[in-house]
């Protein structure tokens, strides 16, 4: 008999696929023969079924682990390591015994129970305390231990990489680990460490936490924390910590999926809003950021409390109240910059709406609050969100943005500034974790996103997967090195192991040509777009095996990575990966007021672990910030801002940091934490087979029980095995002195092939199912040698029952034969008085028996005759009634019928009656088709309308001498506003000039910067500076030439000022006192008297007459200026402004007031709009129709600079 027919008998378990709960148990109806090509089957629930089969036998369906191995505390201890084993041992261990905890080798599998486990005390952390991994139950601390035993006992670097799905348990897993770290390595000495390392967690999760679809509190980047210890005396002291990002979803600032949010700060910031007014802020659904996913909150979740928590955590790490003021002004700021609003521009004349430019009004609230927060200027802000200006090599040109534009600079602001923000906040927690002293080791410990798949994948997504590409590559050669460790350290002989490489995905997407190489040349095209880059993948990257192009179109693109095959969305690409953001907004935040802002703006963008990998001193990966202040002795190292064409891509970026994260996992002794989410609703304790073997192959946990099969994954220590497995050989082949010579002999008797085990120096390695073999054969020969044994005892046993018990009915049987005698005797005499007794007993009862027999026939004689009365009285009642009843039923249906018979005639009455109006109908409008019919119906309309067309004729000349009266002010105004203009554009060249210098002063340190890096390369590019200087000459001689030609505009008009002041004044005085004011009575009466005349032309002559009414106010729109050198121009200034205070008329208010100021500001402005309601229309149109284009500015400055 085979091992497989031995295995396969009738009655083993067997796994069979399964359509829902992916594999079933099944049960073997009749032993398996070889050759034969099915297997009778009885499923878990009791259907029968065949199973067909190969001759060989090669597609026998794996067997199930012996009852011993089910919920072992390590997969591979497994005698068979398959799919459905692990699935199986997985879920015994969860659903039934509510373990969520598993070792699958060197992994440690967290499955997340959606519960609060009572695990994580104090006192749990005692218990693992100095015991080795294996000795407790699997747990998060017992892998905490291992990796902090290490430490100690080998003083090298470690790392623990924790990966999963979102809403798996990654953040929580991470967070205990550290907990245990700071316990274990913390002391009563140490200041505050343990408590600031744990304080970090809090203020990450509200700033790069957010809720999900499928998480509450996802984690929305990559997270590397490095934990710092020193050696003490041969003990390991926690010393500091630092901390790595990678990828924030940026993103998720300006848009949310539905059923997700922002992230939490935001929404903490808007719960605590009654702590700052000065924020200005209202409920989080009235901000545009915060109300796309229309779910706000969290269940069980106190936006209030976590703020406070936030606070709190951040004050222990060092913040100080007014670094904290300045955040959340910044926060807030985001929040109202988002609800800026972009609104449509008519062309100037007409009422075409103009959709290569758009409009911000100056009045925005949220655009004045947005600019006292960040302390910047809101004109120059509105400023460069409606243009862009675009660099050549002598000059820029400004370019109006369409709404869409304009709408994504804001975005793309918003993003770049809460990035920066975050980026400022991980430099500040490094600082104030790591205290710059020597460190001795650390331990590192990964929060990376798991493999992302969903129905429409993009950038984020790639850039996920890639990164769980390169660290299942790197977990795949950790687990195979570890195994040859294994095997060499036992001396045994083994063969290479054939697993799964996934560098030519990576190749794919890393290597010259591939997917990044691709996407960073596309990103250099000046006309790139999305669908040319799918062109040129579909292209270029067809060769290798791991990419596949769509059946249909070219907007994506499928690669194939280890654990599924991905489809790509190829929009938004490109842009995402630019991650461009206007460079003159950043100037304008640059230029704030307050410090934060400004220190935030001006952080560079490094990969912080690289550098701290490069360096040999500590600095902890803390962010680099050039601040405004001087740095001595590092002008060598100061960095020059790259352009835009050499500015590195998000994708160049992400790659250098997964190149050095990898580098540095390769350096330390990695340890695994794979989390499992076994459902997606989040309830407890709920098992979803499917869901959980996707993710189990997702993860590489089946990658390294496949890894184990492979080899030899069944291990077991000599004197284990010999007491377990001593029985299956006879005694004289036993020694317990050399209990390996024993189990060899055990082996070698009942497995002939020598390659499925190996003796090793302390333990015997087994290939898969070997164990389970042996299992099965001492599982027979217990049953054979039982069975002897059984029948020999039950001999004993009955045969010694069988003498007591005949002893006992033999003494039985005499005393029952004198009992029976005795009482037949008995028996006899009670017969013979019972008769005698029965005698007269039975005379006296007959007797009473007949008379109670008789006086019951009388009753019941008597009752019986009055109830047949009394029911002949009721029969003849009822049918009186039934009677009456039926004679009313009859009358009311009889009524009904001829109801209802009226009705339907009256109902084809008036059928017939319509039919007959309708006929009449369309013959009377026949009729009044004809000519006859028309002519008599318009007799004498004509000469109405030729009356009306002369009183139209006569108002139509009125309207037109009122025009020409208006003219005339028209004529002023513009002569006025040409003077005011001369003063503007001196403004602009002498700006013009300040860009120049600065452009020069950049152009010179640029210049230095290259001879300081590029000096071997002087030879090869002297030609290159000859011409550079060349042209830096030209450049010094243009700038000398337009300083002369300001100057001599300059002077002009210091002399044309002095002359022109009187005119001006005369003029101002002459328009002020006398035409303007004829004028507006004039149109004032004019406009009542057309009004009177004529009522069916009033909404024309009124929009006239409200125009001209418009001609005497010059608006804020047209204005030359608003500071306080315009007191003399009474015609200049805003209509909207008589009203209001002074104190809002001045734009040189202090800071402190600046919200009360917001606050009068919207006031005003409310009461203003309820005033205008009616003539908003008109006012929009007149003021863009005499607002000044771009085109006519650019031109002015053109013709002013060539005046001289």
């Amino acid at each position: 008999m085979s091992s497989e027919e031995m295995l396969y008998a009738q009655g083993a378990k067997i796994w069979i696929p399964h359509v829902e709960q992916v594999w079933e148990s099944a049960t073997l109806e009749e032993s398996y023969r070889r050759g034969a090509g099915f297997l009778k089957i009885c499923t878990e629930s009791g259907s029968l079924k065949e199973v067909k089969l190969k001759a060989d036998g090669s597609d026998l369906p794996p067997l199930r682990n012996p009852a011993i191995l089910v919920g072992q505390n390590d997969l591979t201890t497994l005698s068979y390591l398959h799919e459905p084993g692990v699935l199986h041992n997985l879920r015994v261990r969860f659903c039934e015994r509510q373990i969520i905890y598993t070792y699958c080798g060197i992994i440690l599998v967290a499955i997340n129970p959606y519960a609060e486990m009572p695990l994580y005390g104090p006192s749990i952390i005692r218990a693992y305390r100095g015991h080795a991994m294996g000795d407790l139950e699997p747990h998060i601390f017992a892998l905490a231990e291992e990796a902090y035993t290490k430490l100690e006992r080998e003083n090298c670097n470690l790392s623990i990489i924790v990966s999963g799905e979102s809403g798996a348990g990654k953040t929580v897993s991470a967070k205990y680990a550290m907990r245990y770290f700071a316990a274990v390595g913390g002391s009563e000495s140490e200041t505050q460490v343990e408590r600031k390392v744990l304080a970090s967690s809090p203020i990450m999760e509200a700033f790069g936490n957010a809720k999900t679809t499928r998480n509450d509190n996802s984690s929305r980047f990559g997270k590397f924390t490095k934990l710092l210890f020193r050696n003490q005396m041969g003990v390991m002291y926690l010393q500091g910590a630092t901390m790595h990002t990678y990828l924030l979803e940026k993103s998720r600032v300006v848009y949310q999926a539905q059923g997700e949010r922002n992230y939490h700060i935001f929404y903490q910031l808007c719960a605590a809003r009654a702590k700052y007014p000065e924020l200005v802020l209202d409920h989080q659904d009235k901000f545009q950021f915060l109300n796309m996913g229309c779910a706000p909150d969290i269940e069980r979740v106190s936006d209030a409390d976590q703020f406070n928590e936030t606070v709190q955590a951040m004050t222990v790490l060092g913040f100080s109240i007014q670094q904290i003021a300045d955040i959340v002004k910044i926060l807030a700021g985001i929040l109202h910059l988002g609800n800026i609003q972009v609104s449509k521009k008519f062309n100037e004349g007409t009422e075409e709406e103009d959709t290569d430019s758009c409009e911000i009004f100056h009045n925005d609230i949220h655009l004045q609050i947005t600019g006292d927060l960040l302390r910047v200027s809101a004109e120059d802000l509105r400023r460069w969100l409606l243009m862009r200006k675009i660099e050549s090599v002598n000059e820029y040109v400004l370019i109006p943005n369409s709404i869409e534009a304009a709408q994504a600079a804001r975005d793309a602001l918003a993003k770049h500034i809460y990035a920066k923000l975050f980026q400022y906040i991980v430099g500040v927690l490094n600082k104030s974790l790591n205290n710059g002293s020597k460190q001795c080791s650390f331990i590192g410990v990964l929060d990376i996103y798991g493999f992302e798949t969903f129905e429409v994948n993009s950038f984020e997504q790639f850039c996920i997967n890639y990164a769980n590409e390169k660290l299942q590559q790197q977990f795949n050669q950790h687990v195979f090195k570890l195994e040859q460790e294994e095997y060499l350290k036992e001396g045994i002989t083994w063969t290479m192991i054939d697993f799964y490489d996934n560098q030519p995905c990576i190749d794919l997407i890393e290597s010259r040509l591939g997917v990044l190489d691709l996407l960073d040349e596309e990103c250099r095209m000046p006309k790139g777009s999305d669908e040319s880059w799918a062109g040129k993948l579909i292209g270029k990257c067809s060769k290798f095996p791991h990419f596949e192009k769509p059946r249909f179109g070219t907007t994506s693109f499928f690669i194939k990575h280890f654990s599924d095959t991905v489809e790509y969305d190829v929009n938004g690409f490109l842009e995402k990966n630019r991650d461009t953001v206007s460079k003159e907004l950043t100037q304008v935040l640059s230029e704030s007021n307050m410090s934060l802002v400004k220190q935030v703006m001006t952080l560079e963008e490094i990969d912080t672990l690289s550098v701290d990998t490069a360096k040999s001193s500590t600095l902890g990966g803390r962010v680099v910030i050039s601040a405004g202040r001087k740095q001595q002795g590092n002008d060598t190292r100061r960095r020059v801002v790259p352009s835009k064409q050499h500015r590195k891509t998000v994708g160049s970026q992400f790659q250098e940091s997964l190149a050095s994260l990898i580098s540095t996992l390769h350096a330390t002794t990695p340890h695994y934490v794979r989390c499992i989410k076994p459902n997606d609703d989040k309830i407890a304790f709920k098992w979803e087979t499917a869901k959980i073997i996707q993710q189990l192959r997702a993860c590489g946990v089946l990658e390294t029980v496949r890894i184990s099969a492979a080899g030899f994954p069944s291990r077991w220590l000599y004197p284990d095995f010999y007491t377990r497995y001593q029985l299956l050989v006879f005694r004289s082949k036993l020694d317990k002195n050399d209990m390996k010579q024993s189990c060899q002999n055990i082996v070698m008797k009942w497995i002939q092939d020598e390659d499925k085990y190996r003796f090793g120096n302390t333990q015997i390695f087994f290939r898969a199912g070997q164990v389970a073999f042996l299992e099965q054969v001492r599982a027979n020969l217990r049953k054979k040698y039982i069975t002897i044994v059984q029948s020999v005892v039950r001999r004993f046993i009955y045969r010694r029952r069988f003498l007591r018990l005949q002893m006992v009915i033999n003494g039985i049987q005499r005393h029952a034969r004198g009992f029976l005698a005795r009482q037949r005797v008995q028996k006899m005499r009670e017969a013979r008085a019972g008769l005698i007794l029965s005698k007269y007993a039975r005379g006296w009862l007959c007797r009473r028996r007949y008379l109670r027999l008789r006086h019951s026939i009388f009753g019941i004689q008597t009752y019986a005759r009055g109830m047949m009365a009394r029911s002949k009285f009721n029969a003849m009642r009822d049918h009186y009634r039934a009677v009456q009843i039926q004679r009313f039923v009859r009358g009311a249906l009889a009524r009904r019928a001829y109801q209802k018979r009226r009705r339907n005639i009256i109902i084809c009455q008036a059928a017939i009656r319509r039919f007959l109006a309708r006929r009449k109908f369309k013959r009377m409008k026949a009729e009044a088709k004809t000519i006859s019919h028309m002519e008599n119906k318009y007799m004498g309309l004509e000469n109405k309308i030729i009356s009306m067309q002369q009183r139209i004729d006569e108002l139509n000349r009125d309207n037109s001498n009122l025009k020409h009266k208006t003219s005339e002010i028209s004529v002023l105004k513009m002569k006025l506003e040409l003077k005011k203009t001369l003063e503007g554009e001196f403004k602009n060249v002498k700006a013009a000039c300040q860009d120049k210098d600065k452009l020069i002063e950049a152009l010179n340190k640029q210049l230095e910067a290259e001879r300081d890096e590029k000096m071997q390369l002087l030879e090869e590019n002297g030609h290159a500076q000859e011409e550079w200087l060349s042209q830096k000459q030209t450049w010094r001689l243009e700038n000398e030439e337009l300083r002369r030609q300001i100057d001599e505009i300059i002077e002009m008009a210091k002399n044309a000022e002095v002359s022109q002041r009187t005119q001006e004044d005369r003029m101002l005085a002459e328009i002020d006192n006398r035409e303007l004011n004829e004028a507006y009575q004039r149109a004032i009466k004019d406009k009542e008297v057309i009004e009177t005349e004529n009522y069916m032309l009033k909404e024309e002559l009124s929009r006239l007459t409200a125009g001209s009414f418009s001609l005497h106010g010059r608006k804020a729109s047209n204005a030359s200026s608003q500071n306080e050198d315009d007191v003399g121009y009474a015609s200049a200034k805003n209509t909207l402004d008589i009203n209001r205070p002074p104190d809002l008329l001045s734009k040189n208010y202090s800071y402190n007031d600046s919200t009360s100021l917001v606050v009068k500001l919207r006031a005003i402005l409310e009461e203003e709009k309820q005033k205008h309601k009616n003539l908003q229309e008109q006012y929009l149109k007149l003021a863009s129709r005499h607002k000044p284009t771009e085109d006519s500015f650019r031109s002015t400055c053109s013709f002013t600079g060539r005046s001289p």
